[in-house]
């Protein structure tokens, strides 16, 4: 009975104790849990369900889509050649002439705002008797901004450079022009019309307001133009142009402003600055499965009335002397017998009032190899 006493005593205590403990424990603050957000925003540019692979795919698209890019280039190449009998009985002599020609357009387009590019280069000689003489060489870039503000328009600019590689030589082996002598470089204002129809491609560039600039910076090509006019001073004797340049008061005060060098006069320096008018036309068509056969032509055509009224101004109506404008007109047809193999005619028309009252004309006929990128 004793030990029932002690253990009910024991278990009591025991109860007592646990009590005690689990009251302490219930007591006690709890940790509040934490969640995280794992959602990301709704304009995140990069969500996690989109791979790296198809970003890339999709700019790439919109740069296709935006940019329009053409390369052009080709090599044509002529042979003549004539046996020694030949020659004796009728004075011609063999002779080899090659062109090179390369052609990149670019056109970057966004909303309203477009920006075309374009470069053009020709280089060409011709070997007769052993002796290598250039035939054609030019070199064009161009940039066109522009802002379209109606279906057909638009308003921008065009900047324009246009120089050649090599020197060339007249017929007494004489340096007559250079990189950059001469050079042009034209600058206009205005706006732009260009027709929707796939069929006829033409755009129309009316600018108000343009300048046109020319450039001489070889003294070589000076020295040779200067001395080719017999400039003479005041008692009559013709001077050299080394003369002239040790002493420029020896020459005829009224030599000074007439043209002698691409239209520069000695009271111009190295270059000629002009202001006026100007209108561009271009077409660009390829007709024909693949596009065989394409047809281009530039029409540029610049008149410097504001020039012309500044320097008459001192003047009375019947002095007025008439300006004529500035006209350059190229074609050039592209017929392709394979991918690689085509023939090229090109012909231009060019009038200069300034370095020549005559029109001058070139033409071009050559068959050869070419290749052609477009990106779309």
């Amino acid at each position: 009975m004793k030990k029932f006493y002690i253990l009910t005593a024991l278990f009591m205590v025991f109860s007592v104790a646990v009590s005690a403990q689990v009251s302490i424990t219930a007591a006690s603050p709890s940790e509040q849990p934490t969640f995280k957000d794992e959602i990301k925003a709704t304009n995140d540019p990069k969500p996690e369900y989109v791979s790296e692979a198809e970003i890339r795919a999709e700019r790439a698209r919109i740069r296709k889509e935006r940019n329009t890019i053409e390369l052009n280039t080709g090599i044509n190449a002529t042979i003549t050649n004539f046996n020694s009998q030949w020659r004796s009985v009728n004075g011609t002599s063999n002779s080899i002439t090659g062109i090179a020609n390369f052609l990149l357009t670019h056109n970057f387009t966004k909303n309203k705002f477009s920006l075309d590019n374009k470069i053009t280069m020709k280089l060409g000689a011709t070997s007769q008797a052993s002796a290598w003489k250039k035939s054609q060489d030019e070199w064009f870039i161009s940039t066109a901004p522009a802002y379209k503000f109606a279906e057909h328009w638009s308003f921008g600019a065009i900047f324009s450079l246009r120089s050649q590689f090599a020197n060339g030589v007249n017929d007494k082996s004489s340096i007559t022009s250079a990189i950059f002598s001469p050079a042009y470089l034209d600058i206009s204002v205005g706006f732009t019309y260009k027709c929707q129809n796939p069929k006829f491609p033409i755009k129309i560039n009316l600018s108000p307001l343009s300048v046109s600039s020319t450039y001489v910076t070889n003294e070589i090509v000076k020295e040779n133009f200067f001395n080719s006019k017999n400039f003479v001073d005041s008692e009559g004797e013709v001077i050299t142009y080394k003369e002239y340049c040790s002493d420029k008061s020896i020459i005829d005060p009224t030599l000074v402003s007439k043209p002698y060098c691409y239209g520069l006069t000695l009271d111009d320096g190295s270059s000629r600055y002009e202001g006026g008018s100007s209108i561009q036309i271009d077409f660009d068509r390829s007709f024909g499965k693949n596009g065989i056969f394409r047809y281009r032509t530039t029409l540029n055509s610049f008149y410097g009335w504001i020039t012309e009224l500044a320097q008459q101004c001192g003047k009375n109506g019947d002095l007025y002397d008439h300006l004529a404008p500035t006209i350059r007109w190229e074609h050039t047809i592209d017929i392709k017998a394979t991918k690689h193999f085509s023939t090229q005619f090109y012909f231009q028309m060019y009038y200069n009032e300034a370095q020549i009252s005559a029109i001058q004309t070139q033409l071009i006929f050559g068959v050869g190899l070419s290749y052609t990128f477009k990106n779309k």
